[in-house]
């Protein structure tokens, strides 16, 4: 109850009074109407083979062309599996030299640190508590219709939308260059998420628990989002922009997102890859001379 209230009066307060004041564009930037993946032709996108987007700083531009990674074959990787205490306790000895630092303020340490960890694929399993088209960023050269899709997974499956006193999650994002393959694998987020973030920044749920998932892609150290304000154990507070604050575990995520795959029964029967193809492997990062190969659909 205490949720519905807080959405209750947000919806009010983004949708009545924002708009109609005068920094209006300033606090709440339009935002795409998807609810839902589907095929984008991006063969008309003028930010296509721009990999560093409209960034207008070599930090920047770095930031976006590990985001605009396209996608990689997982079937040679040698990778090991995942969950939020694991991934936490991989980037935790990152996390506690560079607490509120941006990669342009690096040591030539943390850069030798950081460099290979960015060039990893892991897999990551958690429940897709709350999904949502993410608003215009310089990485899509501000568009709204080309946009990341934010999935917040968390360690267990909420029963309710983030709120205060909850667990932050880990970030995952579907980028515009990775979304059709995922879509093509039949991948869904109303299928997936027990809730979705709608364009008036409002969140409605999708009748159905929060589905537990495999999540496949480049690990990323976001520093735009490195700050006390972003990072943290346990939700605070709301910002009038709707998400909650602090906004996720830790700097690092997934992105881009580069397959999903279904763990429980539910998920597996509404988001799974289509009967006629071939059981899809998913590899998680370990020393190439030691493989492990993962099934992250028998988990």
């Amino acid at each position: 109850m205490r949720t519905a209230n807080f959405f209750t009066i947000l919806r009010f307060v983004v949708a009545v009074i924002l708009p109609s004041g005068p920094f209006a564009f300033a606090a709440r930037p339009a935002i795409s109407e998807d609810r839902e993946l589907k095929e984008i032709d991006v063969a008309g996108w003028d930010c296509r083979d721009k990999l560093e987007g409209s960034a207008t700083t070599p930090d920047g531009a770095e930031r976006n062309r590990l985001k605009n990674r396209s996608a990689s074959d997982l079937t040679r990787l040698n990778l090991k599996p995942m969950d939020t205490a694991a991934f936490l306790r991989y980037v935790a000895a990152f996390d506690a030299q560079t607490k509120g630092t941006r990669r342009k303020d690096l040591t030539a340490a943390q850069r030798r640190q950081l460099d290979p960890l960015e060039k990893q694929i892991v897999s990551f399993t958690g429940y897709v508590v709350l999904a949502y088209a993410g608003p215009p960023e310089a990485t899509n050269c501000g568009s709204i219709d080309f946009h990341d899709w934010h999935l917040e997974l968390f360690e267990k499956p909420l029963d309710h939308a983030p709120q205060i006193g909850d667990p932050t999650p880990i970030i995952c994002e579907i980028t515009p260059r990775t979304q059709n393959a995922i879509f093509r694998d039949n991948i869904r987020m109303q299928a997936l998420a027990g809730f979705i973030r709608a364009p008036d920044l409002t969140i409605d749920p999708t009748a159905h628990p929060a589905r537990k998932i495999c999540v496949t892609g480049y690990l990323l150290w976001d520093d735009e989002h490195n700050g006390a304000a972003d990072v943290g154990a346990t939700i605070r507070s709301f910002g009038v922009n709707g998400y909650h604050q602090p906004w996720r575990s830790t700097a690092w995520e997934i992105h881009p997102v580069i397959k999903i795959e279904g763990l429980d029964a539910a998920s597996s029967s509404t988001a799974s890859s289509p009967a006629s193809a071939p059981p899809s492997k998913t590899w998680l990062w370990e020393d190439r001379a030691k493989p492990i190969k993962l099934n992250c659909s028998k988990r």
